[in-house]
């Protein structure tokens, strides 16, 4: 474990030269929000993200912009601005689900598919905090998410998987590195009763994929993946709640996933943004991969081993 004094130097160093920060004691960095794109995070929870493989940061945007953002998400949750084909689904049923029966609104690449949404508030912070957690890795924006749990939607389930189940492993990119720091906001308060994130403290530390299996008979069904979380064995499941405004961050091995919402009254909303180094990023765009659900490189084509992966292409060879 590093000193906590060294930790705070190596958030403080890795912020651009142009930034100055509050004055502060010389043994008393300032940590938070320190100015309006500027996050600096204690070493505590610089250390929980490494140990745990999941963080949860307070506060870190302010009401208002909060609502900023709440004014376009609901601009996608209503469908007034519009995503293409499967990057607009429930990712918690199989595609063609009506849209009055989902429980989980999953919208992919909102930024993508409206550029005036690019560079917000959010994504300033993130890419903050991003680059302290990684000051070394040269971190960049890699996809972005809007997620919604609708009220009373108790099958609004996210099954228990490692993000890097749905990713090309490194055999498949052609680099051994794979750091990722993934943000989710809570645009709403974040509960047990309305599903908030939960997660297996220290599962990422192995680096290893645990066995994925599609929840549906093909990704052409579902694009959803579940591993098994067991905790006669070992595993141990905690909770991440969030107020509204605060974030949580999860690596890319950490176990996690969440139930559903079983709030008659209170929806769920998350904003989710990724960040990975830009070789990483490079290399996924180079064979076709996004991380659009329209795209043809998917979880279920990469060549990496993975047993979810050989598991289609045997069932193709039969």
């Amino acid at each position: 474990m590093m000193p906590r004094r060294l930790l705070a130097l190596i958030a403080m160093a890795s912020l651009p030269s142009d930034v100055s920060p509050t004055p502060s004691l010389p043994d008393s960095p300032q940590f938070g929000r320190i100015s309006r794109d500027k996050y600096i995070l204690t070493p505590e929870q610089i250390e929980s993200f490494r140990r745990d493989g999941c963080t949860t940061i307070e506060d870190v945007l302010t009401e208002d912009e909060v609502t900023d953002i709440e004014k376009v998400f609901d601009r996608f949750l209503s469908r007034d601005i519009p995503v293409p084909g499967k990057d607009f689904c429930d990712m918690s049923k199989p595609f063609g689900t009506p849209f009055e029966e989902w429980s989980i609104v999953n919208c992919m690449l909102p930024t993508h598919y409206y550029p005036s949404f690019q560079n917000n508030v959010y994504e300033r912070l993130t890419a903050c905090i991003a680059q302290q957690l990684f000051p070394s890795l040269g971190m960049i924006k890699d996809y972005d998410q809007l997620l919604n749990k609708r009220p009373g939607k108790g099958d609004a389930i996210f099954a228990w998987h490692q993000d890097m189940g749905y990713w090309p492993g490194p055999k498949a990119l052609g680099v051994e590195e794979t750091s990722t720091c993934t943000f989710s906001l809570a645009v709403d308060d974040s509960d047990i009763e309305n599903g908030c994130l939960r997660y297996v403290p220290g599962s990422h530390n192995p680096k290893v994929l645990r066995v994925h299996a599609p929840l549906g008979k093909s990704r052409e069904d579902s694009h959803a993946l579940t591993v098994q979380v067991d905790e006669t064995k070992g595993d141990t499941v905690r909770f991440a709640p969030a107020k509204r405004g605060s974030i949580t961050i999860h690596d890319e091995y950490v176990v996690h996933g969440s139930s559903g919402n079983h709030c008659e009254d209170r929806q769920r909303r998350t904003y989710v943004i990724a960040y990975r180094p830009r070789e990483v990023v490079e290399a996924e765009r180079k064979i076709g991969f996004t991380h659009s659900h329209n795209d043809a490189i998917n979880w279920d084509t990469f060549q990496d081993g993975e047993s979810h992966r050989i598991l289609r292409e045997q069932h193709e060879t039969k």
